[in-house]
């Protein structure tokens, strides 16, 4: 026996205690070969690392992929109930393209696995740095797949669409996560859950490291043969996909539209060579180009005292909120002034309905007047004509971008922007601030103010002194909620947060009435959009391709100094507030001639509304929804006047009927780009 052996077997059989170094000393002294023993301990010590032949490392990531791909399959399954299809042929379809791509996120993790397994060096006789890097990478793989589809399900949970241009820019907008309005408990909850994904992962490997000799065993020619299955689906699935798109077969796109991260491929040149033609209806990009807006110089009557001008909105502010019980004081100024009963913000999201408020334009300019700064006609004529500045909001000027649109041009000094603390505290504070700087103003020269309350963003806050509905919810986890239970309580919350804002609004009248500055002053107050509370199945706002009546329609009441109080009970939208303010600030022009609509005066036959990639049109009647960016497959989806989706032979006919209306609005958003 060597003195290695000797070492080995006193270090790792039990039997007599462990040598003294003295001892060893004295074998290494003169009984045993130094280098020989030597030797082999580091033999003994490399195979005790490994712990595993090298030959079994592969087993256990083959078995490892292979539960990873049932994992991934069991999560895209999950977004089947989010969708209508009926026929048997399009649920083969979806139950298709979900074992397709499910191979399609699983394959290239195991195929980079192979690879470094073949390719690394030291194969033949592999370390623990070898076997630390494979499930480095099974470990780091699986938890992205398995993460980010998590993440997209619980996305299109909430809001109808999947990972697209619009997160990726509310993920590295500044500011673009507070929007949400995650609470604490959301925060916690959501940090618990995706962390079960890594250590699910870690589990698994483990547990297959450590039983490694037991289960079954996937021959590598099983894996070639399913894989080669599985991606022959996914072809053929792709093929169908690409054929629906061309020729317009509903069943398909629908089931296609809910599998994560869909590669939405085309084949139109393949099929016009084969003689097929396209009956599917064309795409539309529109109001892409540079912009040719006439926002600048509008011709307007002198006037030796321009009146003040106060523009307040409330976040997600509906027009039902409107009430001596809930907005005591905007009622009474609605009393004194106009009130307009049913008016319609120009999209469900504030983006849309800022721009459609400021401009008086469509949508879809808002992506080249974004990237150009272009700078509303309004807001060009305040600063033209000397208005003094004092611009609030308690979110960001940042998310949404009104630093780059409404606002463009704008000196920071007169931007003001909170956003830490409690929404309700920076609500007050800023109209605290407002009101010193409408104190501290040139008396000479005229004033506008702007405020942007974030009370009511979810999730609906509100100071405890000020509480009108006793039955709201306490914390909002919007993780854990079953909002079929508790949405009272939500709706509780969202109407104490109203009124709270309204307490704020009246603050302001009332300085304004000490300060005898209210027949100076025009005053209007809106929201940017609505708030549904699952009244049409969804809670909140910009919700896929629908304008639900609860988010898009709003309250809006102005004080016009010199005009007799009424109330205006035709139809009405934001595309009509600027050209208002500016005819009566005096400008001359027509309104059409910078903007896509007539004053409040008028009623809105059809009402035009956006969202990040959606128009719609409304009659009355039906609404009639498209996409406008290609960000999805197009086609129209027709509504009827609850809300509902018609049938497809009928809304098949209110689309044929309506086509010049359509064409007419496709029109009017390239309008102002060439």
């Amino acid at each position: 026996m060597t003195l290695g052996e000797s070492l080995w077997q006193r270090l790792t059989c039990p039997g007599p205690a462990m040598p003294s170094s003295q001892s060893i000393e004295l074998e290494l002294s003169g009984k045993y070969d130094r280098e020989q023993s030597l030797k082999y301990l580091r033999k003994r010590r490399d195979g005790l690392a490994r712990r595993m032949p090298p030959s079994r490392r592969p087993l256990v990531l083959s078995r490892y992929y292979v539960l990873l791909y049932v994992a991934v399959f069991a999560m895209i399954a999950l977004f089947w109930s989010h969708t209508s299809t009926e026929s048997l042929a399009a649920r083969t379809f979806l139950f298709a393209a979900t074992a397709g791509y499910a191979a399609l996120y699983t394959a290239p993790l195991w195929l980079l696995s192979a690879l470094l397994e073949r390719f690394l060096p030291g194969r033949s006789d592999p370390g623990v740095w070898r076997t630390a890097l494979l499930y480095g990478v099974a470990f780091l793989g699986g938890s992205i797949v398995l993460l980010g589809i998590y993440a997209d399900y619980r996305l299109y949970e909430l809001y109808q669409f999947h990972f697209n241009a619009f997160v990726w820019n509310l993920l590295t907008t500044p500011g673009g996560i507070d929007a949400l309005g995650a609470t604490e408990a959301t925060e916690r909850t959501l940090a618990l859950q995706v962390a079960l994904f890594p250590l699910g992962c870690v589990a698994v490997l483990v547990l297959l490291h450590r039983y490694a000799e037991r289960g079954w065993t996937p021959s590598r020619r099983t894996i070639v043969v399913s894989a080669f299955t599985l991606f022959s689906v996914l072809a053929v699935e792709e093929f169908v996909y690409a054929y629906s798109t061309h020729t317009g077969q509903e069943d398909y796109l629908q089931a296609a539209e809910t599998i994560p991260f869909h590669l939405h491929t085309g084949a139109r040149k393949f099929f016009k060579r084969m003689g097929i033609e396209q009956s599917a209806v064309k795409e539309l990009r529109l109001a892409g180009g540079t912009v040719d807006y006439p926002g600048h110089d509008l011709p307007a009557t002198p006037v030796a005292d321009r009146p003040n001008v106060v523009m307040l909105v409330g976040e997600s502010f509906r027009w039902d909120l409107l009430s001596p019980e809930i907005t005591p004081n905007l009622w009474q100024l609605s009393r004194q002034g106009t009130r307009f009963e049913q008016h319609y913000s120009g999209g469900n999201r504030t983006r849309m309905g800022m721009f459609s408020m400021f401009y008086g334009i469509y949508a879809p300019y808002w992506y080249s007047f974004e990237r150009q700064r272009v700078a509303p006609a309004l807001m060009n004529f305040l600063r033209e004509h000397d208005y003094q500045l004092a611009i609030h909001t308690s979110q960001s000027f940042d998310y949404p971008e009104l630093r780059h649109t409404v606002f463009a041009g704008v000196p920071e000094a007169q931007l003001q922007e909170l956003k830490t603390g409690e929404p309700w505290r920076r609500d007050t504070q800023n109209i605290d601030d407002l009101i010193r700087k409408f104190d501290r103003r040139n008396p000479d020269k005229p004033f506008y103010g702007f405020m942007f309350f974030e009370s009511t963003h979810a999730p609906y806050t509100f100071p405890e002194e000020t509480v009108l509905r006793t039955d709201y919810i306490r914390e909002l986890d919007y993780m854990k909620l079953d909002l079929r239970d508790n949405i009272d309580g939500i709706h509780a919350r969202y109407i104490n947060a109203a009124h709270h804002v309204d307490q704020q609004v009246g603050r302001l009248i009332e300085h304004l009435k000490r300060q005898k500055l209210l027949d100076k002053t025009v005053i209007m107050f809106t929201g940017d959009h609505g708030e549904e509370f699952m009244e049409k199945g969804r809670w909140g706002h910009g919700h896929g391709n629908t304008f639900p009546e609860e988010q898009i329609r709003v309250p809006l009441v102005l004080w016009l100094p010199g005009q007799t109080p009424q109330v205006v009970t035709h139809r009405t939208s934001h595309l009509q507030i600027a050209p208002t303010l500016l005819e009566y600030l005096g400008v001359t022009a027509p309104s059409r001639s910078y903007s896509s609509a007539d004053t409040l005066q008028q009623p809105v036959e059809n009402l035009v509304m956006g969202e990040y990639d959606y128009m719609g049109i409304g009659d009355g009647e039906h609404k009639i929804t498209f996409p406008y960016t290609r960000s999805a497959f197009f086609r129209y989806a027709v509504f009827d006047a609850n809300d509902h989706p018609v049938a497809t032979e009928e809304g098949q006919k209110v689309i044929a009927e309506k086509q010049t209306l359509v064409d007419e609005v496709v029109r009017e958003s390239r309008r102002f780009v060439r």
